[in-house]
């Protein structure tokens, strides 16, 4: 799609606590013409610093799309993977220049991004974030997961192994998997059988451990195994897991760059990518890699365990990719959650609203953000 450049004009950057282990960040990045987007990133010194730098390295420079966004900073691309700061300010960059055309285009991001406008996106209720203000004991999950159905989700995911540490040794890893393997009993006693159940690992097993631990969670009717290991770091120990195990094996959220997600299904590390628009290189980057991934075989399921902001930039990347699974949403964090997007985030049924409006359709609400939490800004 082709638009006028962007000229990046100015930046705002504003940050909430959440709870005591959740601070939302956001930037509001505007062009020279008025247009402006707001995009999440992570509460790091070092990335509102970034940003602020990239920005006005790129200050008064025409930037004809996205992909522009590295090689006018000079960045090798190469190297992100192993700096996160450094690929969340360029992500955020990145995804700014896609709405800000979207908006100048009056076109919704889904339609930048390639595809038709949609009113909806299914999403999986993430429970976990919303129980570190419990003792996480199994009562806590199922009670978080009851609550989860009762407000119209069809899939649940916990992250329950609190106790199992990426060092154990295959045995005592196993043995401390058998706390977290009450807690998905539980949630599943909640939910009934016909709610689709999914456990996140957050990398803690060894191969041995996570294949022992896969098939006590099959009896549970668990269907989805995501990152029993880090598959950006070890695809090759993923890939064995994935070939040993009946569920599906989903991972890479922290990459960046479309040849990452490309390798893990291609290397069979994950059979599902999950990229992350805060750290993957921005929307169109999460869009492109989940369209590849559908055509060699795998399947997209975006992560996002975040603010609204990410969400509803999901959201229209999912919508974009022809087949994409549902979309990640971290529930029962904050009440007044939806009030920080004007009009308000829209969840329903299992289900993310998408606003018909250009561009992400809404935008923050600063007043907002000014009682909440803080907000500065350099020119």
């Amino acid at each position: 799609m082709n638009s006028h450049p962007v000229r990046l004009q100015s930046v705002e950057f504003a940050s909430v606590v959440v709870t005591p282990w959740t601070e939302w960040a956001f930037v509001r990045l505007r062009a020279a013409g008025g247009a402006f987007a707001d995009v999440e990133m992570t509460a790091d010194g070092d990335v509102f610093r970034l940003v602020t730098e990239m920005v006005g390295s790129l200050k008064g420079v025409h930037i004809h799309g996205e992909a522009d966004v590295p090689r006018l900073l000079g960045v090798d691309e190469r190297r992100l993977r192993g700096d996160l700061a450094q690929a969340t300010a360029l992500s955020s960059l990145r995804t700014s220049v896609s709405i800000i055309q979207a908006v100048e285009d009056g076109s919704t991001l889904t339609e930048r991004l390639g595809g038709e406008k949609r009113g909806r996106v299914s999403l999986y209720a993430n429970i976990n974030r919303g129980l570190f203000a419990t003792s996480r004991t199994p009562v806590d999950f199922a009670k978080a997961a009851e609550q989860a159905v009762g407000e119209g989700f069809r899939a649940v995911k916990c992250a329950p192994f609190d106790e199992v540490s990426p060092g154990d040794d295959s045995d005592e890893a196993v043995r401390k998997a058998r706390f977290g393997i009450q807690r998905v009993a539980a949630v599943r006693d909640a939910t009934g059988a016909d709610v689709t159940l999914m456990v996140d690992c957050h990398g803690r097993f060894g191969i041995e451990s996570a294949v022992v631990v896969a098939e006590e969670l099959a009896e549970l009717g668990v269907d989805w195994f995501e990152e029993p290991v880090r598959p950006n770091e070890e695809s090759a120990d993923s890939a064995r897991i994935a070939a040993r195990v009946s569920m599906t094996v989903a991972g890479g959220e922290m990459g960046y760059g479309e040849e990452v997600f490309a390798d893990l299904i291609k290397g069979k590390a994950v059979e599902v990518i999950m990229p992350d628009v805060m750290f993957c290189g921005g929307a169109a980057v999460a869009a492109r890699s989940g369209r590849a991934a559908n055509v060699n075989g795998g399947g997209v399921s975006l992560h996002s365990p975040s603010g609204p902001v990410s969400l509803l930039t999901g959201g229209h990347v999912t919508a974009s990719i022809p087949g994409a699974m549902a979309l990640e949403h971290a529930v029962h964090e904050a009440e007044w959650r939806a009030d920080l997007l004007t009009p308000a985030e829209r969840v329903e049924d299992g289900c993310l609203h998408l606003p018909s409006a250009a561009g992400l359709g809404a935008e923050l609400d600063w007043e907002f953000l000014r009682r909440v939490g803080r907000v500065w800004g350099h020119s």
